[in-house]
């Protein structure tokens, strides 16, 4: 329920930025040019959790205006594979502009590479050890949290979604909060017998409810609305011109081949013979493939931006660009998949904050994690946080997105003990294995640490029997050597945070205390079985 439902109108800024020229993509070699450029200017000195005892005490400073709030996510994009991460192709040039504008964190990590355990922590801004949701879809995730489109729904905000992903459906309690909620798959398939998830439909019914925000928006209420894209998720079938973009460019070998298997699906070493594509066993036309459908979903994305702002619902709009996971290519012999394993091909995604007249455009070099982003979207509402900007295990990136320290973690935050400093330090989980035995994540500017706990874990990170297993990320990005031997105090220095992290909190200690019940429990339909077996999860 609506518990102020007298929100005080918006005003436009003192500063209202021009239309963003989307359609302008012949500008999009310079900018990336001047992004990539202010990555390297920007990251020697980029704002990090690192505070030490320069950091203000002060509490964090909310936003000059509460904004409305636009939330697009792309599923399964790994940030590498992004033109203003610095990839080779220009495969996003609306994304760039955002980036070329607005606040670009260069380090984000997710805290579990898998739609529903990474969106659960989102949402709730939890740890997936602590919410439940882990390893796979399909489980709900349990009511009693308080989700992020309920308390902001809860601040006098509209709450509206369009999802393409069963993964995040109504039968697993995605929907908390939202007035409404769209689910691609539930729909009326085209007539045509085109893919429904596809990225033009999720642009299309997103447009469907731009008169219904520009009405709540002109009886002061602000709108908080989310479009999440499936593309580029497996398989890679980019549509029409997209189908064959890329192929045989100038980034483009024959080789390698990928290993085809006489199986149904494979992951490991090879793919299996229904995962195969037009007959190809070339790995490059596989990435060719994924890098297509990002840049068809990039042109999604502009459509979009286009009609809010034909419908002059940018003007005063921080806009948040992320992704959920990544992807592996072929890394680690990993093949187009995520969520078994904790290599930054799947943990790494692009995280832009674009807020024109209000953030200045700047990189942030330094590791964020996703479990941060409720909370910035909740002070950026006029929520009342700590005087830290704390919010669960979560906290608020104001000061970051304003280019200043972050105020210091008080002592004994999130259940650490008062000597494990947590400043400058993120935390992921991923893999297939139960009873917490799967992998454990920590990570600081340079160095990363994968605890490992089984052998068919261990035989694909650092070796069987190596439980442990640091990479060095400034000169090792790809990770793909081991370096605790070289570095044994970075390696107890994050040994000792990690096992600090994993004992701190449990789920019982979270959940909205207000009620022991929220509703009848939800039994996933047969729509949304059939698309995730369609997708793999099932």
């Amino acid at each position: 329920m609506v518990k102020d439902s007298t929100a005080h109108p918006l005003n436009p800024l003192s500063h209202r930025p021009s239309p963003r020229p989307w359609r302008w993509l012949w500008l999009a070699p310079v900018l990336l040019s001047s992004a990539l450029l202010l990555t390297v200017a920007c990251t020697s000195d980029s704002v990090s959790d690192e505070a030490g005892s320069e950091a203000p005490q002060a509490a964090v400073e909310p936003l000059p205006e509460r904004p409305d709030i636009l939330l697009i996510t792309v599923d399964t994009l790994r940030a590498d594979h992004v033109s203003s991460y610095g990839y080779q192709r220009v495969t996003s040039p609306v994304i760039d502009l955002l980036a070329a504008e607005g606040v670009r964190f260069d380090q984000p990590m997710v805290q579990w590479p898998k739609t529903s355990p990474s969106f659960a922590s989102i949402f709730t801004t939890t740890y997936p050890k602590d919410n439940g949701i882990v390893r796979r879809v399909g489980k709900p995730l349990d009511c009693r949290f308080y989700m992020l489109a309920e308390h902001l729904r809860d601040l006098g905000y509209g709450t509206h979604a369009v999802v393409a992903n069963g993964a995040l459906a109504t039968d697993f309690y995605f929907d908390q909060g939202f007035d409404t909620y769209i689910e691609t798959w539930k729909l009326e398939p085209p007539e045509d017998g085109s893919d429904p998830n596809r990225a033009e439909i999720v642009t299309h019914l997103a447009q469907g409810l731009l008169d219904r925000i520009s009405a709540e928006r002109e009886e002061g209420k602000p709108y908080f609305l989310w479009v999440h894209y499936l593309d580029p998720h497996a398989p890679y079938t980019p549509p029409g011109k997209y189908s064959d973009m890329f192929q045989g460019d100038e980034f483009w070998s024959p080789e390698p081949r990928i290993n085809i298997v006489d199986k149904p699906k494979q992951q490991m070493a090879g793919i299996g013979q229904t995962q195969v594509l037009d007959g190809r066993d070339e790995l490059d036309f596989y990435r060719a493939r994924y890098d297509a459908e990002i840049a068809y979903n990039d042109e999604q994305v502009g459509i979009l931006l286009d009609s809010l702002e034909e419908q002059e619902l940018m003007s005063n709009t921080l806009t948040v660009f992320t992704s959920d996971h990544g992807e592996s290519l072929g890394e680690h012999h990993y093949y187009f998949d995520h969520g078994r394993f904790s290599f930054e091909t799947c943990l790494r995604v692009p995280l832009i904050f674009h807020y024109p007249g209000v953030l200045e455009p700047k990189v942030d070099g330094a590791p964020v994690e996703l479990i941060h982003l409720g909370p910035t979207l909740l002070q950026a509402a006029g929520a009342d946080l700590s005087a830290d900007g704390s919010y669960m295990q979560g906290r608020s990136l104001l000061p970051r997105l304003r280019g200043e320290p972050m105020p210091p973690w008080p002592a004994g935050a999130r259940g650490l003990e008062p000597m494990i400093s947590f400043d400058g330090l993120g935390f992921a989980e991923a893999g297939w294995e139960t009873r917490n035995k799967w992998q454990k994540v920590v990570r600081d500017q340079r160095f990363k640490l994968i605890f490992a706990q089984t052998t068919p874990e261990q035989r694909w990170i650092g070796g069987e029997g190596v439980r442990f297993t640091l990479f060095d990320l400034e000169n090792d990005p790809m990770e793909t050597r081991n370096v605790a031997e070289e570095f044994p105090q970075d390696l107890q220095r994050l040994q000792r945070a990690l096992q600090a992290w994993d004992g701190a909190e449990r789920f019982s200690a979270l959940v909205d205390p207000r009620s022991a019940e929220c509703g009848d429990a939800r039994t996933m339909d047969s729509e949304t079985e059939d698309l995730l077996r369609s997708l793999g999860y099932l």
